[in-house]
């Protein structure tokens, strides 16, 4: 679907266009529009909708149905592909009163909104409903600046029959992978491997986890980001060294998962050629009972910790907003159990269910949403709710973390945990190549980001 500019970013049509690319039915799209028609030729701002910038699809159905319960405010949804890089809006553009989306929490976008601490101490909402983790996510010069709306976690999915191997009932370290997936290696009668449990080479996404749990503590600073080189460094010998205790080598290992793993990771378990495959919560939750059966999952955890994915999404009161009792009206009602079990009800009616997982794409921030609710909608969840006091919140960063991370960082450990054999006759011994040329640096890597993305 191609789109006039005009209705692009600024206009309040964006959503609906938006809905249509991700594949949700054109039923929605229509009520996001009804309800943005509804209201662009209100007269008086005490009559005007709140506006709500967001670039999370499943809002629309949010506001239709806090239009449909309440007569003393509305809502009107305006699709921003990156609300957190629009921030502060243009002269001509629709001002808004809440902004919903990821990356809201940094120098450039902070500024902007008010704290709400007044909607606890007033009574309004509890904050024993919310992960405190993520109530202190949201913090800004110990004031509550943004409430949490969603997150996501990462796991591993292995086949059930294995589960006895697994020692813990919720989570799996590093080093568990590690020992599994070697234990579960096997080699045809000419050196070549038959079965690989998991090897590192195999995920980006696996790496930088590895890396955040190893401590290299990724973080806004000025233009960029900041991290700690040893705690790379240390995750990429890791690696090598997990590569070197299989006896394999880089190029075996992609060699494997070309040949073997090409198939949806929920189908690689089937000819028992690997033993994990490694799955964030917005993908494993998706999978149908069908295609979950006889799987099951852990998170990846470390010394009592979960690291919960950079994207949390948040909410923020603007501190130009005209319409704060309607923002107030909507916050209040949209941080409710009940609430959000009809969102997620209602995403079975419009059949939203198989375009996104949970509340705006993750878990709820709500405990006893995800206690109560989730379950009995995501069945496989009844045997490994997240535990909040586990959760472990990123730190602050960019509104252009996502184009970093995956231009900068991520290729940076691809390459940092490459391992090549030996080329010396007669050598016994697999050892990193020692005449390779270095790989970039991340300082490197920025610079050529930096031409791209200008």
């Amino acid at each position: 679907m191609i789109q006039p500019k005009s209705w692009q970013n600024n206009s309040k049509f964006g959503l609906a266009a938006a809905l249509v690319r991700k594949g949700v039915s054109f039923a929605l799209c229509l009520s996001c529009l009804a309800v943005s028609l509804t209201f662009s030729s209100c007269g008086g701002k005490k009559n005007d909708p709140l506006i709500i910038w967001t670039d999370i699809p499943e809002f629309a159905s949010y506001a239709e149905l806090f239009n449909k319960e309440h007569s003393d405010a509305k809502a009107v949804v305006v699709f921003k592909k990156e609300p957190a890089r629009s921030m502060p809006p243009l002269e001509d553009e629709i001002q808004p009163d809440l902004v919903v989306s990821s990356w809201l929490k940094n120098s450039s976008t902070r500024k902007y909104f008010v704290p709400l601490d007044y909607m606890f101490s007033g009574g309004l909402l509890q904050k024993s409903e919310f992960y405190s983790k993520l109530l202190d996510y949201g913090l800004m010069n110990s004031k509550q600046y943004l409430l949490p709306v969603s997150f996501n976690l990462d796991a591993v999915m292995f086949r059930k029959k294995n589960e006895t191997l697994v020692t813990d009932d919720h989570f799996i370290t590093l080093d568990g992978i590690k020992k599994l997936s070697s234990e579960f290696n096997k080699r045809n009668e000419d050196g070549s491997f038959e079965s690989m449990g998991f090897a590192p080479s195999w995920d980006g996404d696996f790496l930088y986890l590895a890396s955040r749990m190893n401590g290299a503590n990724y973080v806004e600073k000025k233009e960029h980001f900041g991290w700690d080189a040893d705690a790379l460094n240390n995750t990429a010998e890791y690696m090598k060294s997990w590569t070197l205790l299989c006896d394999s080598d880089t190029e075996t290992e992609l060699n494997f998962q070309f040949k073997y793993l090409y198939m949806p990771k929920y189908k690689q378990f089937s000819a028992d050629k690997c033993f994990f495959a490694f799955i964030k919560s917005s993908d494993l939750f998706m999978l149908t009972e069908e295609q979950f059966s006889g799987l099951t999952y852990r998170w990846v955890g470390e010394k009592g910790r979960i690291m919960v994915e950079d994207d949390i999404v948040t909410m923020g009161l603007c501190k130009s907003a005209e319409h704060k009792d309607a923002a107030q009206k909507f916050m209040e009602w949209f941080y409710t159990e009940s609430v959000q079990k009809k969102l997620l009800e209602r995403q079975d009616s419009l059949k939203l269910d198989s375009i996104s997982f949970g509340i705006a794409g993750g878990f709820s921030s709500l405990i006893k949403v995800n206690a109560n609710v989730y379950p009995l909608r995501y069945r496989s969840l009844l045997e490994n709710l997240p535990m909040g006091e586990y959760l472990s919140c990123p730190n602050i960063l960019s509104p252009r973390w996502p184009s970093l991370k995956e231009k900068v960082v991520i290729p940076y450990l691809l390459d940092s945990v490459q391992v090549k054999k030996a080329a010396a006759e007669n050598a016994e011994e697999v050892s990193s190549e020692p005449k390779k040329k270095p790989i970039r640096t991340i300082e490197q890597r920025i610079s050529a980001w930096e031409r791209e993305a200008f």
